[in-house]
C-alpha cells in the first residue's frame, strides 16, 4: 500500500519537481536535471518547506481524474440501467451495451459495465455470467470483487460451474476482499447467504435492497 501511495505522489510531483529544481538552479541552489527516485522524498522536502504542502498537491485530483470519456461511458451505463428497470422494453438495449462496456480500456467502465449487467440480467442468465466471469483476473481489485458477487446475482442458485469458480476463487485469490466477496457470493447461491457473518437476509451484496426472485 505504502509504495503504491509513494508512487501515486511522486507521480502527482513530477512536473512540480522538475519546475522547482529549475527554479533553483537559476539561483544555484540545485542543478536542474531528472528526477531521481533517491531524492524525491528530499525535494519534496524542499518543496514545503519552500512553497507549502500545497505546491505538491495542489493539482494531484487533476492528474488523477479518469477521462472524459470514461466517465461519460459510466454515467450512460447508469442512466441506461435506471431506464430498462424502469421500461422493460428498452432492457435488450442496455443489457447489450453493459456486456459490451466490459471489454473497455477503463477500469471505471468496466466496474460500470459489471454492476450493470448485474442489474438488469435475469437469474440464471448463463451467457451475460460467463461474460462478467471474463473479468475475475482484472488488473483491477474493485473490478474483481464485483465480478464475483455478480456471479452470485446472476447465476442460477445451485449452479455447479458458478459454484466451482467462486469456490476457486477463495482458495486461490490473491486478495482477501475477492476472496470474501467470494463467499459471500458462494452463500448466495446456496441459498444461505442472510446466514453468514455480516450477511442480512433480503439484502442484495452488490447492488442493495431486495434481491431478485
Amino acid at each position: 500500500m505504502w509504495r503504491t501511495a509513494g508512487t501515486l505522489v511522486r507521480r502527482a510531483a513530477r512536473p512540480r519537481l522538475e519546475n522547482f529544481r529549475l527554479a533553483s538552479s537559476s539561483t544555484g541552489k540545485e542543478v536542474g536535471g531528472p528526477v531521481r527516485a533517491e531524492s524525491v522524498l528530499a525535494d519534496l522536502s524542499s518543496m514545503v518547506t519552500l512553497s507549502g504542502h500545497s505546491s505538491i498537491f495542489s493539482g494531484a485530483g487533476v492528474s488523477f481524474a479518469p477521462p472524459k470519456e470514461a466517465e461519460d461511458r459510466r454515467d450512460l451505463l447508469r442512466r441506461l440501467g435506471t431506464e430498462a428497470e424502469r421500461d422493460r422494453s428498452r432492457l435488450p438495449e442496455a443489457l447489450a451495451e453493459a456486456l459490451a462496456a466490459l471489454s473497455d480500456s477503463h477500469p471505471l467502465v468496466r466496474l460500470a459495465a459489471v454492476h450493470t449487467t448485474a442489474r438488469l440480467a435475469q437469474r440464471g442468465d448463463v451467457s451475460s455470467w460467463k461474460a462478467v466471469a471474463e473479468l475475475r483476473e482484472d488488473e483491477d481489485e474493485l473490478v474483481r470483487v464485483a465480478v464475483v458477487r455478480a456471479i452470485g446475482r446472476m447465476a442460477s442458485s445451485g449452479d455447479s460451474e458458478a459454484l466451482d469458480l467462486l469456490q476457486r476463487a477463495q482458495r486461490e485469490a490473491r486478495d482477501q476482499s475477492v476472496r470474501l466477496a467470494a463467499r459471500d457470493a458462494e452463500a448466495r447461491l446456496l441459498g444461505s447467504f442472510g446466514g453468514i457473518p455480516g450477511g442480512h437476509a433480503g439484502q442484495n451484496p452488490l447492488l442493495g435492497g431486495a434481491p431478485s426472485p
